[in-house]
């Protein structure tokens, strides 16, 4: 993307004061009759404010989130049709059971003009033919592309055509209660930590009363982010040749340090954490857990309620590294009779200026590799170099073919559920990658 920071912020703040006067006064402003007010758009360097002036029309826009990515978005789309004053957005916020709306709606064939769909789940809806090729409109739009990350745009890639773009990502890193490494007099890691070093230390931070676990040195989640991570820092091809291949050694030693780290009593088990209505996540904010692995999402509410310091550094080494590209991705639906002002739309979210409404939240980062340096984008707290470095070794190539197979919803249930088994000790880790091959290789891909 090409990047001018002075004119984009003062576009921004403009923007920004444009919401926040609509968020306090809406009302009001209607009743005695006030004029709406207006962004400036002098000087901006989004590629298509020319073209958002001549288009007309009406587009749906429908996505998923927290109520704060509701009022983030609604920014956005206000802040869009200042440019295109004939064109109005309509916002399909869902907040709870997004998949299973998605899929009625086309099922009905009556999918919005834009949408979002998890990095696994764009094969289905363009097999069905619902989805548009956005490849003429990269070639329009040079800036979508321009300073892109490397390999995000492969998984909305199918067949040589660009049928989804990766809106953001999120990262996944070790958050750490400093106040808890000061006190237990041990040294915080840097960024290029071990997983020896991980596992010392999660020992080192645990406390106990008797046989009973106070706080825990670190956390693990039944996620496919975490499996994605421990597999991938051990260079795993945990699926590999269109089939499940968890039981390799590479895989079993990185999901193994996942059990090793419950059985030694270092964390606990994720059965034993929902058993108490808690989440990890929720441990950690509490003082309970002192290394918790995570990603952009938590920041918000460890921002606002965490009572102590805290960082994050980058996952800890194995034989390599890897980091999860957890996206969702923007769609234009195949039967939208507006494409050209949805492509419109979706250079401005993706511009300088729409992104900034969007990252000051730090729910996710931007997939552009000069933003990833800018403290605009990729603000503080935490440090920004974990997430910086992350995304110099982003996805891998088993969780690109595993997502590009269609199947992944299937395939993550059965590998949650035998996890899940070998967590709460019921059966071995190596009995549970076995299973979870034959499980897999005899039902999904078969």
């Amino acid at each position: 993307m090409k990047k001018n920071l002075k004119k984009t912020l003062a576009l921004v703040m403009a923007a920004t004061l444009v919401a926040a006067s609509f968020a306090a006064c809406g009302s009001k402003e209607k009743e005695e009759g006030g004029d709406k007010p207006t962004v400036s758009k002098e000087n901006t360097n989004w590629e298509g404010a020319e073209k958002a002036a001549e288009l007309e029309g009406k587009l749906t826009y429908m996505h998923s989130g927290d109520d704060y990515e509701r009022e983030m978005y609604a920014n956005v789309f206000k802040s869009y049709m200042e440019y295109a004053p004939n064109v109005e957005v309509e916002q399909m916020y869902v907040p709870s059971d997004y998949d299973t709306k998605l899929k009625t709606l086309a099922a009905a064939g009556n999918l919005p003009d834009l949408f979002w769909s998890g990095e696994a789940g764009i094969r289905a809806y363009n097999e069905a033919g619902m989805l548009s090729d956005l490849t003429g409109y990269l070639e329009e739009y040079p800036q979508l592309t321009e300073g892109i990350l490397d390999g995000v745009l492969d998984f909305g890639n199918f067949d040589g055509k660009q049928v989804a773009f990766p809106k953001d990502w999120t990262s996944y890193v070790m958050y750490l209660n400093l106040d808890m490494f000061k006190e237990a007099g041990v040294e915080v890691p840097t960024n290029d930590w071990t997983i020896d070093e991980y596992k010392d230390l999660a020992a080192k931070l645990t406390k106990k009363s008797g046989d009973r676990v106070d706080v825990y040195g670190t956390a693990i989640n039944n996620y496919r982010a975490d499996w994605v991570n421990w597999m991938g820092n051990y260079g795993a091809e945990w699926f590999k040749d269109g089939k499940s291949n968890i039981s390799s050694p590479e895989a079993l030693q990185g999901l193994k340090l996942m059990s090793d780290l419950i059985e030694a009593g270092s964390a606990p088990s994720p059965g034993s954490v929902s058993s108490t209505g808690e989440s990890e996540d929720r441990l950690f904010i509490i003082g309970k857990v002192a290394m918790y692995p995570s990603g952009r999402w938590v920041i918000p509410s460890f921002r606002s309620e965490v009572d102590f310091e805290w960082d994050a550094r980058e996952m800890p080494q194995g034989t390599t590294r890897t980091c999860p590209f957890i996206c969702s991705m923007v769609c234009i639906a195949d039967t939208s009779e507006n494409k050209d002002a949805a492509a419109n739309l979706l250079s401005y979210q993706m511009s300088d200026e729409g992104l900034a409404l969007v990252m000051e939240s730090a729910l996710s980062l931007p997939a552009y590799s000069d933003l990833m340096e800018n403290e605009n984008y990729v603000n503080t707290p935490p440090s920004a170099d974990a997430f910086i470095n992350s995304s110099k070794y982003l996805g891998n190539a088993s969780q690109l073919e595993a997502s590009k197979t269609g199947k992944w919803s299937e395939y993550s249930s059965i590998i949650t559920a035998h996890l899940s088994d070998a967590f709460e000790g019921k059966i071995s880790i190596e009995e549970a990658v076995e299973k979870i091959d034959e499980q897999a290789n005899s039902t999904v891909f078969n």
